[in-house]
């Protein structure tokens, strides 16, 4: 879980640095043989390696800016400004994509002759070459420091080596048959970087929403805070990210009869190790009754009425509370968000359960969610 911000966006910057040189020599290449040959699909193929170099600074400048450190306007820190650098990286692709659009539109209507030369052949294969270079290192930088904004140049990377090779088709096409087909072929680039832009947005957007933590680093949180001895279980698991840094709170339970003092020096020892390793954990210390048969043998119950319902229902915070004239049976009931369940299910599939006993029971039930 431990993090090297400096390391992170030292590689950051490395990568957007790279890929601004390789995107300036393939645009020059590209948009002279354009401009000589008259052709819109490759002078667009320039323009978008242009609007990859303008992605590159962006992502040059979102690692310099988000390793700045919190202050009191951003507690929080400033890490989400690589994801959304991200973010300005698909509007560029996408506006790219229309603009290609329109062009290749006004080149189908009104189609001009193509010029097309050994030169032309060798600046698109070095186009392809070059991109596929560009989007296996991105992805193993991107990989390494966990960057969305690299992992979206990646993905750009390899979109623009397809595109380039429909470029080049088109190319070997016109040149060996004498069939303008550039217009077409522009309009099918544009509306493939269209659809990549729109699936770049989505994988951006989610983050920045708020998703669910990755699986493993959730397991790996309740696996270290779990090997603590007095820790008895954890439910109200809530982790955030802004950016790449982890903001966790928990509710540890411990047995009731245990020193309170001990077991929040335990606490705290928990925090600082999380801490060391980058991630802000805050634990509330939850008291829970572990030798008493009445308790037991109600929560059974409870749990057996839940299954009743849905196997996948499971509960935490179980007490219960003696009253002269009833019992309070008192617990939090995590239904998964794919769940249509609701309280009034839960308190039928209870109130079936108990309609034999003497006892008057009444349930105060709270409906939790998984965060993590």
């Amino acid at each position: 879980m431990f993090r090297d911000k400096k390391t992170e966006t030292k590689h950051g910057i490395r990568a957007g640095l790279v890929g601004i040189l390789v995107n300036i020599l393939l645009f020059a290449g590209k948009i002279a043989v354009g401009l000589i040959s008259s052709s819109i699909t490759i002078v667009a193929d320039a323009i978008n390696n242009l609007a990859d170099a303008s992605s590159s600074v962006v992502t040059v400048i979102g690692f310099k800016l988000s390793a700045r450190p919190a202050d009191e306007e951003h507690p929080f820190g400033h890490e989400r400004i690589e994801q959304i650098c991200a973010l300005l990286i698909a509007i560029i692709v996408l506006a790219v994509g229309v603009l290609l659009g329109k062009s290749s539109i006004e080149k189908i209507i009104t189609p001009e002759p193509i010029t097309v030369s050994i030169a032309t052949y060798i600046v698109l294969a070095l186009g392809i070459v070059g991109k596929l270079g560009l989007m296996f290192f991105l992805r193993i930088y991107g990989k390494k420091i966990d960057s969305d904004s690299l992992i979206a140049s990646s993905a750009d990377a390899r979109n623009d080596s397809i595109s380039t090779t429909a470029v080049l088709i088109s190319t070997i096409v016109i040149g060996t048959t004498g069939v303008n087909i550039d217009g077409y072929m522009g309009l099918a680039v544009s509306i493939f970087i269209v659809i990549s832009a729109i699936i770049m947005f989505k994988e951006i957007m989610s983050p920045l929403l708020g998703e669910k933590a990755d699986k493993e680093f959730t397991m790996a949180v309740r696996k270290k805070i779990l090997a603590h001895e007095k820790i008895l279980g954890i439910h109200d698991l809530v982790i955030h990210q802004y950016g790449k840094t982890a903001f966790v709170t928990v509710h540890a339970e411990i047995d009731a009869k245990d020193d309170f003092i001990a077991c929040h020096d335990v606490i705290d020892n928990i925090e600082r190790e999380f801490m060391v390793e980058g991630v802000h954990l805050s634990i509330h210390m939850d008291p829970i009754e572990t030798d008493n048969p009445e308790v037991e043998e109600h929560k059974i119950r409870a749990i057996k009425a839940l299954a009743s319902i849905d196997e996948d229902l499971h509960l935490h915070d179980f007490r219960i509370v003696k009253g002269d004239t009833h019992t309070n049976i008192l617990f939090d009931v995590v239904v998964p968000y794919e769940k249509k369940i609701t309280l009034k299910e839960i308190h039928e599939a209870l109130n079936k359960e108990y309609e034999n006993d003497e006892t008057q029971y009444f349930f105060v039930l709270a409906l939790d969610r998984e965060f993590a």
